[in-house]
């Protein structure tokens, strides 16, 4: 396998999560009938396994046994992509989290796209995120789905499908994915998972993403919050500053702090307006949100929302910023809510 990253290779399962069969089923069904499209634009809300569903998607393709929906795990082509060694397929991401996906990763998904199977199938190319490429980036891939060399898949994935160029849109079919039934959800999960209340209160936090969800879970991240939440009302009492703050966090996962930051405020919002606190994903922290809710006027709280979050999604394009006085600045604002 040829890739620009190895840290989607890891997993290329034989088939779809439980709750994908609509979007799986019709292109399996195009596949099997010779009419699916060359290239795929795999697009949703993260954390509900578009990757995965890409990954399967491209076992499946590249699987010698043709007459199943699902790859079959054994046959050589599936040997070789369980290997990590599949000549015919590429997967590209940024070369580091946030980081952009740039020209030259493009130039060589262009050379392989015009190069014949070695398998005598087709050559499958994932880019993911695809909203990750920059601009040359971008416009270097539309020649290749413009015309692309004969039977090669491009599967293109992304949770922010809006920032990509129209041009590279309108040349994919697209397959839309949204956060599954919360059954579903709480079924997998709890399959990992031994404690109910524990994946409950994942899905909560992740907006019912069970990717998202499993994820928090594999890393320890409600640890990592539990620490966060205590820290906020010590900082709120003075009995530490800002600047204190920022280094015991700013080395963490930054992107992460501000989600859950911004989140908070975004409760403390509807609490103020009277919301069910069954709306409330954070409900675990009540006492901190109904105490900002009573002090705090809702536009302040919004605007601090929508400071945080931009400069979130500024990291997420891969913006070059100071860490520690990010979370200095951050802290601080929490602090002047308050004071």
């Amino acid at each position: 396998m040829s890739s620009e990253s190895t840290d989607i290779v890891n997993n290329f399962p034989s088939g779809p999560l439980p709750w994908q069969d609509a979007q799986w089923k019709p292109l399996i069904q195009r596949m099997q009938a010779g009419l699916l499209s060359h290239a795929l634009l795999l697009k949703g809300v993260p954390g509900v396994g578009k990757g995965n569903f890409a990954r399967a998607l491209a076992t499946r393709v590249l699987c010698n046994q043709n007459a199943d929906d699902y790859a079959c795990g054994h046959c050589k082509s599936c040997e070789l992509v369980k290997a990590g060694t599949h000549p015919d397929l590429l997967v590209v991401q940024p070369e580091a989290a946030g980081k952009p996906i740039k020209i030259d990763q493009i130039r060589h998904v262009n050379e392989f796209a015009r190069k014949t199977a070695q398998q005598g199938g087709r050559r499958v190319i994932v880019i993911n995120p695809a909203e990750a490429m920059n601009v040359n980036a971008a416009n270097a891939l539309l020649k290749s789905l413009e015309e692309p060399g004969g039977d090669t898949l491009f599967i293109l994935v992304s949770a922010r499908s809006g920032d990509m160029l129209p041009t590279i849109r309108s040349r994919c079919q697209m397959v839309s994915f949204t956060v599954p039934d919360l059954a579903q959800s709480k079924a997998w999960l709890s399959d990992h998972i031994a404690d109910s209340l524990v994946v409950d209160q994942l899905l909560s936090l992740s907006s019912g993403s069970p990717m998202s969800a499993r994820s928090m879970f594999d890393n320890d991240t409600l640890s990592v919050r539990g620490r966060l939440v205590n820290a906020v009302p010590e900082l709120f009492r003075g009995n530490i500053t800002p600047v204190e703050m920022a280094k015991d966090w700013h080395n963490g996962n930054v992107t992460e702090l501000l989600a859950w930051m911004g989140s908070w405020l975004d409760d403390a919002v509807k609490l103020k307006l009277a919301a069910d606190e069954s709306s409330i994903r954070n409900r675990d922290l009540l006492r901190m949100l109904n105490y900002l809710a009573k002090k705090v006027e809702a536009s302040e709280l919004l605007k601090l929302r929508d400071k945080i979050m931009l400069q979130r999604q500024q990291l997420l394009e891969g913006a070059n910023l100071n860490s520690q006085m990010l979370m200095e600045g951050v802290f601080s604002d929490y602090l002047e809510l308050v004071v």
